[in-house]
């Protein structure tokens, strides 16, 4: 890492931004019926394609999912798995897991199903000694999304199971 006048590539009214930007990301579990306008869903893929990776691997995609059947069926897969993976908690943990909100995967306009591939990229260096590296460089490109999102005004909450 090298130090230089941060002056010399951002102003400060740039820095601040980003920094506000990144306190002010959150976990969203409530959304707004509007459709998200394709330029700044591109944007924001855009950004996530940006994100790190080790060995420039890049192993996500993104999927979009706006067709409501989709996202009804893809709830109901998230209800299922949420059931199976409760028998691992005790209470009150596990009441707790259960009342997880899930509706928005049917409340936001979109889904973004994103995916990360082990393989990607054959042998890449730093995979053989980490081999997690595939799904860390994922969860960059991951925060690269969700800050570009709040740039845009638009809230992201993540489901995963």
């Amino acid at each position: 890492m090298t130090i230089s006048d941060a002056s010399d590539y951002f102003t400060s009214e740039e820095r601040q931004a980003l920094y506000k930007i990144i306190l002010e990301r959150r976990d969203i579990r409530s959304f707004k019926k509007v459709p998200i306008p394709d330029d700044a869903l591109g944007r924001i893929i855009q950004a996530a394609h940006q994100g790190p990776s080790v060995g420039f691997m890049q192993p996500w995609d993104f999927i979009m999912i706006k067709s409501i059947e989709i996202r009804t069926k893809v709830k109901e897969l998230f209800e299922r798995e949420r059931q199976a993976a409760a028998v691992f908690f005790d209470e009150p943990q596990r009441s707790h897991y259960l009342s997880l909100k899930l509706e928005g995967i049917l409340e936001s306009p979109v889904n973004i199903c994103i995916t990360c591939d082990p393989f990607r990229g054959g042998v890449v260096l730093g995979r053989n000694s980490i081999p997690e590296t595939d799904v860390y460089s994922t969860c960059c490109a991951i925060q690269n999304l969700w800050l570009a999102a709040r740039a845009e005004g638009i809230g992201v909450g993540w489901v995963s199971i």
